[in-house]
């Protein structure tokens, strides 16, 4: 009796295979931009493009750490320096910030607020002499 041959089963190349998972970078397309249908095709290819973009960013904040102090971990603070210093990221500043301690941010929210309040009074004073 003959052994039915088995085929072996197709393998993807390792390019064609993606770490983030699809589902979510449609999800994350159809809310920020006006798409109709995507195909599989540009989901594939976002999908890299994305993995692509996060790997050279990492990259870059790792080397830079790596000249600062040879065997530094990348942590967060290394991707918003990277973000802030370079020009062709500043698209990022809002959503990689640098980090700022509390008592920091309360001080400026301090400082804010008298600007405000001095701005008020001078705008107040002007409609005064208007009259």
């Amino acid at each position: 009796m003959m052994e039915p041959k088995t085929q072996p089963p197709v393998e993807r190349p390792p390019s064609a295979e993606t770490f983030l998972p699809s589902s979510r970078v449609r999800t994350i397309m159809k809310s920020s931009m006006d798409t109709g249908l995507i195909t599989n095709e540009v989901l594939f290819m976002m999908t890299k493009c994305t993995e692509l973009f996060v790997r050279h960013l990492a990259g870059a904040a790792y080397t830079e750490a790596f000249h600062q102090r040879p065997g530094e971990t990348l942590k967060y603070e290394h991707l918003s320096q990277l973000v802030n210093k370079s020009k062709n990221l500043e698209f990022l500043l809002q959503i990689v910030p640098e980090k700022i301690r509390v008592h920091e941010f309360k001080e400026m929210l301090r400082l804010n607020r008298s600007a405000g309040s001095d701005d008020d009074e001078e705008s107040e004073s002007g409609s005064e002499s208007d009259e």
